[in-house]
């Protein structure tokens, strides 16, 4: 029996009672595991704790190279982020994004605790999180290697704003006052720098629900 905390980032119903997570761990980078449903449960998400950015902490055993999730507990509970349509956009939107970048991922505990602990401010009940994914993205940036930083074009006068992001944190990026016009030019050139370097970032589905909400 192994233990490891995990972020999920994706599940997918496989026959009649199985589950297979994809998730980013703090112990072993990117990882596919198989769980069992409950026979008393029939939809997959009666499982609460296998949504997309959940964190958890999993116990699995290993047999021919397959994992197989035996438990799996919370490691921190959301209050805010599974009942506020705007927070579950966000969520929904970074956990495509981590999937679609994560691929094969190692073990990165630097890495781990940012998306943790990155979560954890934006379940916060006092934070709205409106610019919460294109700070993020900026802060990920580092931690994959492909830093933003000052190398994404931006014109006048959308660059005096973003350099400004880049310099706040995410509270102080929480003050900055931006029209759904700006917020979505931001982001835009945000994904088309991850484009650049991540060719399964084509097709982002969740982008679209995202926007209406924000932008």
């Amino acid at each position: 029996m192994e233990k490891t905390e995990a972020i999920i980032l994706s599940s997918v119903k496989y026959g009649d009672n199985k589950l297979i997570l994809n998730a980013y761990t703090r112990e072993s980078g990117r990882m596919t595991l198989g769980v069992a449903i409950p026979k008393t449960r029939h939809k997959a998400s009666a499982l609460p704790y296998c949504q997309p950015l959940f964190q958890n902490e999993i116990e699995y055993t290993v047999h021919d190279n397959i994992r197989r999730a035996d438990k799996i507990m919370p490691a921190f509970t959301y209050r805010t982020i599974p009942f506020d349509t705007a927070k579950m956009s966000v969520a929904m939107f970074l956990a495509e994004i981590l999937t679609k970048t994560l691929t094969y991922a190692e073990k990165n505990y630097d890495l781990y605790s940012f998306i943790a602990t990155s979560l954890q401010l934006l379940d916060d009940q006092q934070y709205k999180g409106a610019n919460f994914h294109i700070k993020f993205l900026i802060q990920l940036s580092k931690y994959m290697g492909i830093d933003i930083g000052a190398k994404l074009p931006i014109m006048p006068p959308y660059s005096l704003t973003f350099n400004r992001m880049l310099h706040e944190d995410f509270v102080g990026c929480e003050q900055i006052e931006l029209t759904g016009d700006i917020r979505s030019y931001l982001l835009q050139k945000t994904i088309e720098y991850y484009r650049l370097h991540f060719e399964t970032l084509d097709n982002i589905k969740s982008l679209e629900v995202l926007q209406k909400v924000f932008h």
